[in-house]
Order: structure tokens, then C-alpha cells, then sequence
């Protein structure tokens, strides 16, 4: 008898990464098994090694998916003709407002978004550089167009948008309490302003 059920539909492995997002989310990585996925994605267990060789793939292959919805949001944020403070914070919600949205319900999604994870550090690594680059690529067009003046403070683009970047990622460490997502754009919306106002190229002097 053969092992396969048949073809592998792509649905099938959308579906198993969306119980497994679920479970890591309610449960954390640890205590979620490979037949808790597919009880959950209603399938046999023998199914979901059709489709990944261990729970460490499925959860390599979810934070993949989830990095490759913020690059994709990135990218079309990237592609818009607004004002660069409206870009730039296009560029930011893709990445941090998405991200923190989903810390927010469920404190063990910080599992799939921890760039130190053992299991996904080369994911978020690779990640990261295209994000900084698609970053740097905007910011730099916009000193070509005169909205921003880098020789104000200095530096370059690339400088520039690993700065916003750092800046972005501890918005959600101020205060001794997590803050609520309105918090957190509020507090991006104000980081994205203030940046802008700094470099504005449009001021005469």
C-alpha cells in the first residue's frame, strides 16, 4: 500500500500551518505535539509528514510565512507614490504593527518572532536584510526627490533605516506593561513624524 494519500494539495499545508499557528499561539512551541496539529487540522498524522518532516519544519516553515506577509506588505508599501512620512509608515505598520498585533493576542506567538530562536534565527536574519534594504532603497529615493536631507544629521541611508528600525522594534518596551495596539501606532505615528521633521529637506535654512 502506498504511504500517500494522493496528490498534496496546497490547501492541505495551509491548513496545517494554520492549526499550528493556533496551537503555538494557545499552547507554546513545547507543549504542542505533531498529533495536536493534526487533530486540530482534522487530518491524520501520518498526512502532515507528507507535508513536513517535524514540528521543528512546520514551525520554520510558519515563521517563513509570516516573514514573507510582512515583505510582501513591505513591498507594496515600498511601491506607493505618497509622501515619504506616509511611505515610511506604511513601510513600519507592515513590519511592526503586524507583528506586535499578534503578540498581543497570544504572549507565545513571541516564540515564531524571536529573531534569536535557534530554530528560525537564519529566517529572521535573511528577513531582516531584505526589510532594512527595501528600507534604505525608499529612504534613499526620497533624498533624490528632495524630501529628506541626510547631510543634516550626517548619515546614510542604510544608517538611517537601521535606526528607524531600532527605534521602531523598542516602542513596545517603554512602560511596565505591554501596550495596546492603538498605543502602539500612536506611539509609531509619532516615531515616523519625528524622524521625517529631522531630516526634512523641503527646510530652507
Amino acid at each position: 500500500m502506498s504511504s500517500r494519500e494522493g496528490p498534496l494539495p496546497k490547501d492541505k499545508h495551509e491548513i496545517i500551518l494554520a492549526a499550528a499557528k493556533q496551537l503555538f499561539g494557545q499552547y507554546g512551541y513545547r507543549r504542542t505535539s505533531i498529533d495536536d496539529i493534526a487533530q486540530k487540522a482534522r487530518i491524520a498524522k501520518g498526512t502532515v509528514y507528507l507535508y513536513f518532516k517535524s514540528k521543528e519544519d512546520i514551525f520554520r516553515a510558519l515563521c517563513q510565512q509570516l516573514l514573507d506577509t510582512v515583505l510582501t506588505a513591505t513591498e507594496e508599501a515600498c511601491r506607493t507614490s505618497l509622501p515619504i512620512e506616509q511611505r515610511l509608515r506604511r513601510i513600519v505598520a507592515a513590519k511592526f504593527d503586524y507583528l506586535f498585533a499578534l503578540v498581543y493576542d497570544s504572549a507565545h506567538v513571541r516564540e515564531l518572532i524571536d529573531a534569536k530562536n535557534q530554530l528560525s534565527a537564519d529566517i529572521f536574519s535573511q528577513a531582516d536584510r531584505r526589510y532594512l534594504r527595501l528600507l534604505s532603497d525608499v529612504i534613499a529615493s526620497a533624498v533624490d526627490q528632495g524630501e529628506l536631507n541626510l547631510d543634516r544629521v550626517g548619515m546614510e541611508p542604510d544608517a538611517v533605516a537601521e535606526l528607524l528600525v531600532r527605534s521602531a522594534a523598542g516602542n513596545e518596551l517603554y512602560g511596565s506593561t505591554l501596550p495596546t495596539p492603538t498605543v502602539m501606532r500612536k506611539r509609531l505615528d509619532a516615531l515616523v513624524r519625528v524622524f521625517v521633521a529631522a531630516l526634512d529637506g523641503t527646510i530652507v535654512h
